[in-house]
């Protein structure tokens, strides 16, 4: 952990002092195995040596055997020169062979190397003749000369054993070097991945939640620079995104709003004209009316007032801009709400929405989005209705499933093309004629949908008509 706090805080710096690290290791382990090669170019030459001073050996052997054989002084002379030669090369590479057959016995090897040698120059200065019978100095000549070719020959084979066993560990140090070349490899490119991609990965995570509608800020897992900084610039395009989101919604509400004054006018000039007429009948009447019947007309006078009042408080809870508020609520005064509303425009919608909604059925949602959503899904039903002369009749019912709220809203209606059904949520998409519709009525209730944490789909009714659906995950999943 202490180590990590010691890298640098750039993604750059991280990767740039990845591939420094792994460019020092990386030039270590080729010095590491130029060094066991020079070591074993080093063995190399000293069994070299060994060898060497192994043949000369052989060819004094060789002259000797002539010069017993043949008995010329001339082959004996020859015995002897190389003998010297295998002497000298013994004394001036004592230490390159002690190297090359390492616990060897170097000193017996080279007495009897010695004593061969005066031997040979000893028969060398007696005269020779070549019918004299072998003299016993030359049965000890030949046999102190086997000891010492047999001593040299051993020292080779140990030798050649010694520079065989170092080159198999040579090729197991190099397999240990690659080894550990992999290992570093992987190590460092886990580090890297860990530290470079996984916040990547990790913002490729949050913006596919960004991609479903949930517009909630990104939090910055990283300290890297580059990584707060990209964090820092998505943050500020979701705001943008979310502010730009509210327009359209404010826009599509203040639509709808204007689209409904005039239902709005027509709608309190009923209530308002009752209570005219109560009034004008109690001031035409004060002192013939009975008691009850005074009573009655204030009864009405009191109703209308009452109706007028909550036609202008529905209108103003739809109309004002609260902030986004989440709380658990019956649907169906929502539902019932937005019917009112509805009425405005057409006073006979109530005829044509019935209700399917448990009493105590709630959901978790912002009541004054929810009936934007409710307005515009029920408002395209009347109109797709509207569009082939068909008697409107609009369901909407609602019922608890898969841990949330699902309100679903069906009509009679003529129903969507096929080929447009991927493409209604999209924004400024409609099949209406210019001027005839915004394209918008959809895309909002997708939208209010998303930032509720919902899902919203649409498909053609089994008999015919449209039916879209909502569902609004419950408390615990929102």
């Amino acid at each position: 952990m202490q180590f990590m706090k010691l890298l640098p805080r750039s993604l750059h710096a991280k990767i740039l002092l990845g591939y420094i690290v792994l460019g020092g290791l990386f030039v270590l382990l080729v010095f590491a195995a130029l060094e066991q090669v020079r070591n074993l170019l080093s063995r190399v030459d000293d069994e070299h040596h060994v060898t060497s001073m192994h043949d000369v050996m052989r060819e004094a052997r060789r002259f000797e055997k002539n010069y017993l054989l043949l008995r010329k002084p001339s082959e004996l002379k020859s015995a002897v020169g190389k003998a010297d030669e295998a002497l000298e090369m013994f004394t001036r590479d004592r230490e390159l062979m002690r190297r090359a057959a390492p616990g060897f016995a170097l000193d017996e090897l080279e007495q009897s190397l010695s004593d061969w040698r005066d031997l040979l120059e000893d028969r060398l200065q007696r005269r020779i003749e070549p019918t004299d019978p072998i003299s016993p100095l030359e049965e000890r000549m030949a046999e102190v000369g086997k000891q010492a070719f047999e001593d040299s020959e051993r020292l080779s084979d140990q030798a050649r054993e010694a520079m065989r066993g170092a080159l198999s560990g040579q090729e197991s140090r190099l397999y240990a070097i690659m080894l550990t070349a992999i290992v570093l490899v992987l190590g460092i490119g886990q580090l890297v991945t860990r530290r470079v991609v996984a916040p990547l990965r990790e913002i490729e995570s949050d913006l596919a939640r960004v991609g479903t509608g949930n517009l909630a800020r990104l939090t910055p897992r990283d300290r890297d620079d580059e990584i707060a900084a990209l964090v820092g610039a998505f943050n500020r395009a979701l705001g943008d995104l979310e502010e730009r989101q509210l327009a359209v919604l404010r826009s599509a509400r203040l639509a709808s709003l204007g689209t409904m004054l005039s239902g709005v006018a027509h709608e309190l000039n009923n209530p308002l004209s009752n209570i005219s007429l109560n009034a004008q009948l109690l001031l035409e009447e004060p002192e013939r009316a009975d008691p009850a019947q005074l009573n009655a007309f204030v009864e009405q006078i009191d109703d209308q007032v009452q109706r007028a009042q909550r036609i202008v408080r529905t209108l103003l809870a739809f109309a004002r801009d609260s902030h986004f508020a989440l709380v658990r609520q019956p649907v169906r005064p929502l539902v019932e709400e937005t019917v009112a509303l509805l009425r405005a425009e057409q006073p006979d919608v109530g005829e044509s929405v019935t209700l399917r909604i448990p009493p105590d059925l709630d959901i978790h949602a912002d009541g004054q989005r929810m009936q934007q959503a409710l307005l515009n899904l029920i408002r395209n039903a009347l109109e797709a209705c509207a569009e082939t002369s068909t008697k409107p009749r609009i369901v909407v019912s609602g019922a608890m499933r898969d841990r949330g709220t699902v309100i679903e809203v069906s009509d009679n209606g003529p129903g969507i093309a096929p080929r447009n059904l991927q493409r209604v949520f999209d924004p400024f998409f409609t099949t209406k004629p210019v001027g005839k519709g915004s394209g918008l009525g959809l895309f909002v209730v997708h939208e209010i949908t998303a930032e509720h944490g919902g899902r919203v789909s649409i498909d053609n009714g089994p008999d015919g008509g449209t039916r879209v659906t909502l569902w609004i995950p419950a408390e615990e999943e929102a």
